[in-house]
């Protein structure tokens, strides 16, 4: 089942959204656009009718998540008033319990059966520790069962998983995080200059799906982000 993620532009690149169950990787440095990407995804699916949850994990307060999306027509204060539309924060004392604490809060959180799901900013987690044990991280393979404990949670009970990675460059390519998801997005700035008009988006996989491959220009408009395209430029 094909689930857009209601960004203008980027489900054509996408060949028509993202398959539903699966979990998508937003990365990129700060001020690229992950949030309001993901924000303009979330308030556009639960207008449609989604159950959708945006979970924050020692980022921006959900006051200053509201402010950054009433800047947008996507923004909708009716939503905030139902159920179905839930800002969450990962508790920091479930967070330095370590990693079954965070498995079983998520799993309390699938029982609510939410149809799309945003955790910003997931790398977070590369540096929780063993909920039973003292004074280390996780070792690379405990981080690597970990995560994939994490998707394979979401993916079985039929949910779109959205995350946002701090992450740029070459950091992507050698993230867990970019090797575990099924999608993994990148948004940047062209020749490292920080100005709207020198955005762009790159899609650097899709599991066993086609999309458009390149740097494809990335604007924001007051609907929400806007992606330009290509077609021609198809990849696999």
């Amino acid at each position: 089942m094909l689930s857009p993620t209601y960004i203008n532009g980027l489900d054509s690149i996408l060949y028509g959204g993202l398959v539903r169950p699966s979990s998508m990787l937003v990365a990129g440095a700060t001020g690229s656009g992950r949030t309001i990407l993901c924000l303009n995804s979330l308030f556009a699916a639960a207008k449609a009718g989604e159950k959708c949850f945006y979970i924050t994990i020692l980022s921006e307060t959900h006051d200053k998540l509201l402010q950054i999306a009433s800047n947008y027509s996507f923004f909708d204060t009716e939503l905030l008033k139902n159920d179905n539309f839930k800002l969450l924060e990962l508790d920091k004392e479930i967070i330095t319990k370590g990693d079954y604490a965070i498995l079983k809060y998520f799993h309390s959180l699938i029982q609510e059966k939410p149809d799309r799901v945003i955790i910003d900013p997931v790398t977070l987690f590369q540096y929780i520790s063993p909920s039973f044990e003292d004074d280390r991280e996780l070792s690379p393979l405990e981080k690597r069962i970990f995560f994939t404990n994490l998707l394979r949670a979401f993916e079985a009970s039929n949910i779109l998983l959205i995350m946002t990675a701090d992450l740029a460059g070459d950091e992507i390519d050698t993230s867990i995080f970019s090797y575990l998801s099924d999608v993994v997005l990148e948004l940047g700035y062209r020749d490292q200059k920080s100005d709207e008009a020198n955005r762009y988006i790159s899609i650097i996989k899709s599991r066993g799906r086609n999309y458009v491959g390149g740097k494809h220009d990335l604007k924001l408009s007051t609907c929400g982000l806007v992606v330009s395209y290509n077609l021609p430029a198809q990849k696999m």
